[in-house]
C-alpha cells in the first residue's frame, strides 16, 4: 500500500492506496544537487545514451522504507550507474541530513545512487514538475525522453524491476570494474589492490619496472571523496578505511606514469 502524501494525509496521518504515477509522457528536465554537493541535470543524462530510472520518496514513508532495499539492489544488478541505467532516488520534503540517515537505516550506509533531499537538494520542485502524488513512485525514462513506465509497482522483490526493465530490452549487466588511463609511456597505468572486499584496510601496491606512486584517493559513485593523498611510498600503501559505510567504492592510484581507476566493496 502506498502512502498518499496530500494536505488531508498529514493532517489526520492517514496511510490510503492510490492509483498514483505520473500523468507525463515527457520528461520535464530538472537539476539538482545530492547530499554530497554534487550536482545532476536530467536531460544530461539522457543525451548520454542513459535511461534513468527515479526513486519518488519521503523518509517517514513506511512503503518506501520497504521498497528502497529492491531499489539499491537493482541498481547494482544494472552496472551501478556505469551502464545502461542511471538510478536517482528523490526525496518530498525533507534536509540532506534526514536522507543521508534514511540510507543509514534502511540502506545500511550510503546508496551508491544520487540521493536528492527535497527542503535542500531540490527534490520538492520534482515532485512538483512531475505530479507525484504518492510514495514511493517509480519511473523510467528513456533516452529520447519518453517516460516508459509511469508508476512501477507494486515493488516487493528486485525481480519486479526486472520485469518492467525487460519489456524494453534492458538486461543486467555488472558493475564496471575498472577504468585504466594511458600514461605518458603510452602503457596502461596497472596496480593491484587487496582484499576484495575490504575491511578497514585495503593495501595498494604497483609493479617493480621502475613507476613510483604519487597519490591516490578513495571515492564513491556519485563523485564524493572520504580520503586523498599524496604518498612518498615509491610502490605500496595502505589505505585506511575506518568511518566508511559499506558498500562499493572507487580507488584511484596516480603515478609517475598517469593513473587507474578500479572498483572495491567495502564491508
Amino acid at each position: 500500500m502506498k502512502k498518499l502524501y496530500s494536505t488531508l494525509a498529514i493532517i489526520i496521518g492517514i496511510a490510503t492506496s492510490s492509483v498514483a504515477q505520473t500523468t507525463l509522457t515527457t520528461a520535464v528536465d530538472f537539476t539538482v544537487t545530492d547530499t554530497h554537493g554534487n550536482s545532476h541535470n536530467l536531460f544530461t543524462l539522457l543525451n548520454s545514451g542513459k535511461y534513468v530510472c527515479l526513486d519518488f520518496f519521503f523518509t517517514t514513508c513506511v512503503p518506501c522504507q520497504g521498497a528502497s532495499p529492491h531499489f539499491k539492489t537493482t541498481y547494482t544488478n544494472y552496472g551501478c550507474n556505469t551502464q545502461d541505467i542511471y538510478f536517482m532516488s528523490v526525496d518530498n520534503g525533507n534536509t540532506d541530513a534526514e536522507v543521508d540517515q534514511y540510507e543509514t537505516t534502511y540502506l545500511g550506509g550510503n546508496s551508491g545512487f544520487p540521493a536528492i533531499s527535497g527542503s535542500t537538494g531540490g527534490g520538492n520542485a520534482v515532485v512538483s514538475a512531475y505530479g507525484i502524488g504518492a510514495f514511493p513512485t517509480f519511473i523510467l525514462i528513456a533516452p529520447n525522453k519518453q517516460i516508459l513506465e509511469q508508476d512501477m509497482w507494486p515493488i516487493s522483490s528486485p525481480a519486479n524491476f526486472d520485469t518492467y526493465f525487460a519489456a524494453h530490452s534492458l538486461t543486467q549487466k555488472a558493475c564496471a570494474t575498472g577504468i585504466e588511463n594511458k600514461g605518458a609511456d603510452n602503457n596502461a597505468v596497472s596496480f593491484n589492490y587487496f582484499p576484495n572486499p575490504a575491511g578497514n584496510v585495503l593495501n595498494i601496491s604497483i609493479p617493480d619496472n621502475g613507476n613510483k606512486l604519487v597519490s591516490y584517493a578513495v571515492s564513491d559513485a556519485i563523485g564524493k571523496k572520504y580520503v586523498a593523498a599524496a604518498t612518498t611510498n615509491d610502490r605500496k600503501e595502505e589505505i585506511n578505511l575506518e568511518g566508511l559505510n559499506p558498500g562499493m567504492y572507487f580507488i584511484e592510484v596516480v603515478t609517475k606514469e598517469g593513473k587507474a581507476v578500479k572498483t572495491f566493496m567495502k564491508n
